[in-house]
């Protein structure tokens, strides 16, 4: 995590063992999701103790990129301290359902990656044809054609002539996409 854990206790005094079993929790949920940015833990008790027992909720607020994830579980019945694990246990598992789920829909998004553009000269122009070849900074010869300008100017292409392009791999060799004449 980026930034340390945060541990609330609201109407109850405070407790090193649901702290433990609290950083415990976040280290699986760390686990099973790598890229999470923070977690805040709310552990309340009522204001009012009830007759049959005291009920506990607990509020998770895990950032990760994109939209925080928020979970909310209660859990009541008579003995106090199994209560509060219990609440801990149930919205912590409900996290690390949407988490694992949010990972999944993650991973199966293609990230788009563009290739750099390169910058090179006009070695050789074949205007009729309507073909050229680019000798790229780095020393590269790089085919294109009239059909990869982005702007049109093919017309106004001579030898020499400044451009920039994306080289792409081709299965004759690279090839330039969006050339277009260097400023």
């Amino acid at each position: 995590m980026q930034r340390p854990a945060s541990i609330t206790f609201r109407n109850m005094d405070k407790s090193a063992v649901l702290e433990t079993h609290v950083h415990k929790r976040i280290g699986e949920l760390e686990k099973a999701h790598p890229h999470i940015v923070g977690c805040d833990v709310v552990i309340e008790a009522p204001q009012k103790k009830k007759v049959t027992g005291t009920e506990f909720a607990v509020r998770l607020t895990i950032s990760v990129p994109g939209p925080d994830i928020h979970v909310e579980r209660h859990v009541g019945r008579s003995g106090a301290a199994e209560d509060a694990n219990l609440a801990i246990h149930e919205a912590f598992d409900a996290a690390r359902r949407i988490l694992k789920e949010q990972k999944r829909k993650m991973g199966s998004v293609e990230v788009k990656h563009h290739d750099p553009v390169m910058h090179g000269t006009i070695d050789r122009l074949f205007e009729g044809e309507g073909y050229g070849f680019i000798t790229s900074d780095d020393g590269n010869e790089v085919y294109f054609e009239r059909d990869s300008m982005t702007n049109g100017d093919w017309d106004s292409l001579r030898v020499g002539t400044k451009l920039r392009f994306r080289e792409m791999a081709g299965e004759k060799g690279p090839f330039a996409a969006n050339v277009a004449v260097a400023d």
